[in-house]
């Protein structure tokens, strides 16, 4: 699709953005803790994706180049901004399943532990256990070395423990 995309397809543009929306509004949902931001971010990926897809070389690694962008996109959003707090009713809003109370309730909960990482730790456990990516993924995407990607995963993980061992912010 790309290629057809680069050879003329204009019209291609928007079933690629359909394809892959929920995944970037998620990540950057996630990322900026709030849905209003979340939409500029988004918009801003798909508008970074259009120009740049010129330079996109086809190793079907699309998603992980678009999740590079968002990461880069959302890393733009903080300068001069502190992270947004956690929107209480986000939680609620994502979807669940009927009489998932609990479920939602232990997402909630975790959504505000991942606040309280700082942002490179928070993009890679995003990253790891929401998108199901790889170390040497994760890397790639944000622009950082494995070992480097392996430590933020790991401390991100540890701190996540002790948020929920202790209780703190959640």
């Amino acid at each position: 699709m790309i290629m057809r995309i680069k050879q003329g397809e204009k019209e291609l543009l928007e079933v690629l953005a359909q394809r892959y929306y929920q995944d970037i509004f998620r990540f950057c949902w996630y990322r900026t803790g709030s849905e209003e931001a979340a939409w500029e971010c988004t918009q801003e990926t798909f508008l970074h994706m259009i120009r740049f897809l010129g330079s996109y070389k086809d190793r079907n690694r699309f998603k992980a180049w678009l999740l590079a962008i968002a990461v880069n996109v959302c890393t733009d959003y903080f300068r001069g901004r502190e992270a947004a707090p956690v929107d209480e009713g986000m939680m609620e809003e994502l979807p669940a399943e009927e009489n998932q109370f609990h479920r939602a309730e232990e997402r909630d909960r975790v959504f505000k532990a991942l606040n309280c990482l700082p942002q490179y730790q928070k993009e890679a456990v995003i990253l790891r256990f929401y998108y199901d990516m790889k170390v040497r993924e994760i890397a790639g995407i944000t622009g950082v070395g494995v070992p480097t990607a392996k430590s933020r995963l790991r401390q991100g993980m540890e701190k996540l423990k002790g948020i929920f061992e202790s209780g703190e912010g959640i």
